[in-house]
């Protein structure tokens, strides 16, 4: 409700202003009376107007001189001036000045006073509108010259550029959190890598919107955030953020930083205690503690690879030489050894690759290892790991199948042109990749790995792709509004279409359509 306060050294007029008008009902209301512009001056001080109704002629100080003062020091104040026919060269220097409009005191009405209340409601919220968009550009500009100045920190650049820019609150202390999206393989298959990406933005703006200028979010790789914080009280809320987007966030937490030298130290402890999602499981908050296997670092060095590296030689014999039931028990004593000595994931990942390679069957054709591969690369847990290399030990032990035919890169063409072909009849329909991969008579995984390979693109963002090029042509070849143009390239959520049409065409779909070239530009 709009805040106004009436001034004029006539008491009977500031009653029938008063009392003639519904204000409330209108949308606003009335903060008090004044009889000059002296007494008027403290509620504007306080901050408690943001409309000023006054009178031209006053004793005292006049409209004129509160004018000039309140225009002087509060711009946002909408200024009406009462007039009576006489004034009215005071009149026009007032709206020279910057008043909205004026009132004819003899023949003023309420709809005429309703009328000119609207008008000024109209400009300031148009110039709050104004205001709060260069605010937000400028927080935006700040926000961005840090975390390049912190990018190129991390890359060990730029000490004296990032301590120039550095926010005063980074010397008093802070943590680097290292934020991890849960399950990004399966987000990337599913959803695609723009919608991870969408993702990824809308929590760093999350994060913003919660620590305001006392942070800073950087953007690393397609599923991390790197956050800078001076207190981690709102990480809670943070992964709220992320379950109402339907994903979860592990946190890893480092130790107390001060300046930005501390920095790459700080974000190497995140992402240390953010590594113990690969053994204590995801959606938490893990604080980083160097005692050994507390959350700092694991361990890699040769020491602890030796009793690895002697247990999978001893797997890899063993299921060489078909002793199923010794090579099993083996790999559930390199499970445990893994879980105690906690190596990187990267390394574990690394001798898991050496043991599917030597349980491959000699009959298999391909498509099975390079989805085992495909699924170990974007395992996130010690369990998922430990899962998969038992599957491929049973499969060992299963009767010998007829050797199939070696799938040649001529096959894998024919059977992405197939699907290509499909998707191009089918792409404005509610279609997965399950629905392809069963039309080409594979299986959704090693569908999606030869997809990628052959195309060099995720297959759901290529269907995302065809969908964006066809709602390109309806934006400029027809006037359908945006929500029907998202529905009839097969996107049935009109946010998500605008997000991704920014994301890849760099301009909003209404803003594309303005700047869409004329029927003759379309025919050179």
């Amino acid at each position: 409700m709009y805040r106004v306060l009436l001034v004029d050294d006539e008491p009977l007029a500031r009653m029938g202003l008063r009392e003639t008008f519904d204000w409330e009902g209108s949308g606003y209301r009335v903060v008090g009376e004044a009889s000059n512009g002296r007494s008027a001056l403290p509620w504007i001080e306080r901050g408690e107007v943001d409309i000023l109704i006054t009178d031209i002629a006053m004793p005292v100080m006049d409209g004129m001189e509160l004018m000039r003062q309140v225009r002087e020091s509060f711009p946002s104040v909408k200024i009406i001036l009462l007039s009576c026919h006489s004034d009215f060269a005071y009149v026009r220097e007032g709206i020279r000045m910057g008043a909205t409009d004026y009132l004819l005191k003899p023949t003023m009405q309420p709809t005429d006073l309703k009328e000119v209340l609207n008008k000024a409601r109209s400009q300031a919220e148009e110039e709050r509108r104004i205001r709060d968009l260069v605010e937000h550009r400028e927080q935006v500009r700040r926000r961005e010259e840090l975390e390049k100045a912190f990018a190129r920190l991390l890359l060990g650049e730029g000490t004296e550029e990032s301590a120039a820019v550095e926010p005063p609150w980074l010397a008093s202390g802070y943590r680097a959190v290292v934020a991890e999206l849960d399950g990004a393989a399966r987000l990337r298959s599913e959803e695609g890598g723009i919608y991870t990406e969408i993702l990824m933005e809308e929590l760093q703006e999350s994060f913003y919107e919660e620590y305001g200028g006392e942070g800073i979010a950087l953007r690393v790789g397609a599923e991390q955030l790197i956050l800078v914080l001076k207190s981690t009280d709102g990480l809670e809320r943070l992964q709220a953020k992320a379950a109402e987007r339907g994903c979860t966030l592990t946190l890893g937490v480092s130790g107390p930083a001060a300046g930005a030298v501390d920095f790459r130290r700080a974000v190497r402890e995140g992402r240390e205690a953010a590594r113990l999602r690969f053994y204590e499981g995801p959606g938490a908050v893990r604080p980083y503690r160097a005692e050994p296997g507390g959350g700092g670092a694991p361990q890699s060095g040769r020491g602890a690879k030796e009793p690895q590296e002697a247990l999978l030689a001893a797997l890899e014999a063993q299921t060489a030489g078909g002793r199923a039931e010794e090579a099993a028990s083996l790999l559930d004593e390199l499970a445990a050894l893994w879980s105690e000595q906690r190596p990187s994931p990267a390394e574990v990942k690394r001798q898991a690759r050496g043991l599917l390679a030597a349980l491959r069957r000699p009959a298999d054709a391909g498509s099975e290892a390079a989805e085992r591969i495909e699924a170990l690369q974007g395992m996130e847990s010690l369990e998922e790991v430990r899962l998969l290399l038992q599957e491929a030990l049973r499969s060992l032990q299963e009767p010998g199948e007829p050797a199939a035919v070696p799938e040649d890169a001529g096959l894998h063409r024919r059977i992405v042109s197939q699907a290509l072909q499909y998707l191009g009849a089918n792409y404005t329909r509610n279609i997965s990749l399950q629905d392809v991969a069963d039309h080409v008579a594979v299986s959704r995984n090693y569908f999606s790995e030869l997809f990628k390979k052959v195309t060099g693109q995720n297959f759901i963002d290529h269907l995302i792709h065809l969908r964006l090029e066809h709602a390109c042509g309806l934006l400029r070849t027809t006037t359908l509004r945006v929500y029907e143009v998202a529905e009839l390239s097969g996107f049935n959520d009109v946010k998500y279409f605008s997000k991704a049409f920014k994301k890849v065409m760099k301009v909003s779909p209404a803003d594309y359509r303005e700047k869409r070239p004329s029927a003759g530009e379309e025919g050179t």
